[in-house]
């Protein structure tokens, strides 16, 4: 009951946000957003397939996600990098009006961290073998294939829809055959795995983090 309480004045939160303008905070000028893109191209060539990439949004919305956080607040949304022909993409799980098909969303990098709607982006890695990161790509695609919706429930459990932190977390932990089930929380408020769980693993090494206002 306390779970789904919990769960339920997010959900409300979200949906009266998205029925509204979202409020943003401040954004920078053309000449620091060129900048900032030019950061932005400056971290691909560190990115491998199966990196995890947070970003922190400007919204009422992100700020609202990111307070469900269990430690630390600073990233909204997460997704996984794939290479794809020599180009990068990110495929992520996102709902609301920000994605009307409610469908796996599968963008470029620059769309993804877009600076004149985030304020921050982080790159994070588990330590994944050739063989498990080619398990990663089937996983993930076959999710992308089939079209997987985003849970506007978060039920962890259930697998036919997921929300963010449970897309990454359930392609990783198929990847490496269930060795990160240990550190799904089933015992308290969040339920299942939040967002900065996933960068806190301690197999998890930052690869980069870039702040743009």
């Amino acid at each position: 009951m306390k779970r789904n309480s919990f769960f339920f004045l997010f959900l409300l939160f979200v949906f009266t946000s998205c029925k509204q303008t979202s409020k943003k905070e401040p954004g920078p000028g053309p000449e620091k957003i060129a900048g900032y893109y030019k950061q932005i191209n400056s971290i691909e060539p560190l990115l491998h397939s199966g990196d995890m990439i947070f970003r922190n949004g400007n919204d009422e919305v992100s700020r609202a996600s990111r307070s469900f956080n269990r430690k630390d607040t600073s990233f909204s949304h997460c997704g996984l990098v794939l290479k794809e022909n020599d180009s990068l993409f990110v495929y992520h799980a996102l709902g609301g009006s920000f994605n009307p098909s409610q469908k796996l969303m599968r963008q470029s990098l620059d769309s993804f961290c877009n600076p004149a709607e985030n304020n921050a982006i982080g790159i994070y890695r588990y330590p994944l073998s050739i063989g498990q990161v080619d398990k990663l790509k089937e996983t993930v695609l076959g999710y992308y294939k089939a079209g997987l919706r985003f849970d506007l429930y978060f039920n962890f459990k259930s697998d036919d829809k997921m929300y963010c932190a449970e897309f990454v977390f359930k392609s990783l932990n198929s990847a490496v055959e269930g060795a990160l089930s240990p550190y799904v929380r089933l015992d308290t408020v969040p339920f299942g795995v939040t967002t900065d769980d996933l960068y806190l693993h301690p197999l998890s090494r930052l690869v980069k983090k870039a702040s743009f206002y």
